[in-house]
């Protein structure tokens, strides 16, 4: 999950600064279809609110591996916190 919304945030990033998105993805040729995937995605979300996913799930990733919480939980709770 934290991939897919990492190259949702490159798309903005790309989009916002007018950089070529296939290379700011590191595509292959056969996988330039899936650029107007990610921009189609990226219009529900403004920057802020898909870096600021970014730093929980690293947060989480963080308190999952020294024990604090429940990977499960943790996604849980993101989702919830976002998807309200």
């Amino acid at each position: 999950m934290y991939n897919h919304f990492k190259k949702i945030y490159t798309v903005k990033l790309a989009e916002k600064y007018k950089k070529d998105v296939a290379s700011s993805l590191s595509l292959k040729p056969n996988q330039s279809f899936l650029i107007n995937k990610y921009k189609m995605q990226a219009k529900y979300f403004s920057e802020s609110d898909i870096r600021g996913l970014l730093d929980d799930m690293i947060a989480l990733d963080t308190n999952y591996k020294i024990g604090l919480i429940d990977v499960n939980i943790g996604v849980e709770a993101i989702l919830v916190r976002y998807c309200s």
